[in-house]
């Protein structure tokens, strides 16, 4: 099966997660991660990251990790929807209840590998097979309880006007409620993801933002608001890094202008 554009770059998160996973110490400790890779024939060498790269994208999951299952915690009836799912195994990592309903959606190549490769989950999880940016799964979805979106990775491969759609849709389908985990990245961030070795690698296309990109979320919709953002500094995760890593996380935590590039954000509507 071949992987083209947005969808090959599942495999640099992929990759980020198995060699974060023989680090030590593990930021994610994504072993299933590092199975997969060892089963995928694919050249992961040709994406180029550094150390700090396979860090921030492991980092950036253990956070929706983290607010995940906080958001479940607090109402285990809550729908989660993760969207653009890729080879990602959160729901193995977070491991819910089996009563909670969770959906893992991504285009039909990318969930029949997930069916092939992953393994079988019981209870209410299952996988939807579709364009997240189709209409009509959204009107399907039972919308009389909170939602959960985890949108991670997601919308440097969309344009403006498409994430601001999507994220209509859903807002107005769920009148009880919900939370939305997600990066977020200004016009430079996407210009310098454009150019980025393994970007470059898989051919993706970045998508076109206005000059704030998705810095400002809260005016997409009158129902959307800011929640937090992770203190990079004060995060357990740091303490048994390489002092050049905790470094590096502490300066980008200190800058607003760095923090400006791109961030990770948790919303409610």
């Amino acid at each position: 099966m071949r992987l083209e554009g947005s969808q090959e770059t599942l495999l640099i998160t992929l990759y980020a997660k198995a060699m974060d996973n023989r680090a030590t110490p593990s930021i994610l400790h994504d072993a299933l991660a590092d199975d997969l890779i060892r089963r995928i024939d694919y050249d992961f060498e040709r994406f180029g990251l550094s150390d700090y790269d396979i860090r921030g994208l492991a980092l950036r999951s253990r956070i929706i990790d983290n607010w995940t299952r906080a958001a479940l915690q607090s109402r285990p009836d809550t729908l989660v929807l993760h969207l653009a799912c890729g080879l990602d195994a959160r729901v193995f990592r977070v491991d819910p209840s089996l009563d909670v309903d969770w959906i893992d959606i991504d285009f039909p190549p990318v969930i029949q590998l997930r069916r092939d490769l992953l393994p079988q989950r019981l209870g209410r999880y299952r996988t939807l097979a579709t364009n997240v940016m189709e209409p009509d799964w959204i009107e399907k979805l039972d919308n009389q309880r909170p939602v959960l979106v985890i949108a991670e990775g997601l919308f440097p491969y969309l344009d403006e006007y498409r994430a601001r759609e999507l994220m209509r849709r859903l807002i107005e389908r769920f009148p009880q409620g919900g939370q939305l985990l997600c990066d977020v990245y200004g016009r430079l961030a996407l210009r310098v993801l454009r150019n980025a070795r393994m970007i470059r690698a898989t051919q993706a296309r970045i998508g076109d933002w206005g000059p704030a990109g998705a810095a400002e979320l809260e005016t997409w919709h009158p129902r959307l608001q800011f929640v937090d953002e992770p203190d990079y500094a004060q995060l357990p995760e740091m303490q048994a890094l390489p002092w050049t890593q905790r470094w590096l996380f502490k300066l980008y935590g200190r800058s607003r202008w760095l923090r400006s590039l791109g961030r990770v954000v948790r919303y409610r509507f």
